[in-house]
């Protein structure tokens, strides 16, 4: 998983931002994504997030689409006005990419060899 004392460079290209201004909020956006990805996939079997395999790239990308989006608009949701007022939704792929973890995260097992 990406970490962000080593790979911050990393995560600011993914995150499109070319610039130093702001640094400190590109990090408390990406650890705070880091945290609310922990927290919808579990916390209990830490090798999962450190696994030698794609789901990897699967946490890294929902890490840096939600870091991405709590930098732009300070933010997870979004936005929309109905007839019966304001409706909060997350983002679909971010969505989607969670519960595809989650049940990886059901049925890894911790200890073994997950090489892939």
């Amino acid at each position: 998983m990406l970490n962000i004392e080593k790979d911050f460079e990393e995560i600011k290209i993914a995150m499109k931002i070319d610039h130093e201004d702001d640094d400190g909020g590109v990090k408390r956006a990406f650890i705070s994504a880091v945290a609310t990805v922990k927290g919808a996939i579990g916390r209990d079997k830490s090798a999962f997030y450190d696994q030698d395999t794609d789901i990897v790239e699967l946490i890294n990308t929902a890490v840096i689409m939600m870091a991405n989006h709590y930098y732009d608009a300070a933010s997870a949701t979004i936005e929309s006005s109905t007839a019966n007022g304001t409706l909060r939704e997350y983002d679909l792929g971010y969505t989607s990419i969670i519960s595809l973890l989650k049940a990886e995260y059901k049925v890894f097992k911790e200890g073994e060899t997950n090489g892939g």
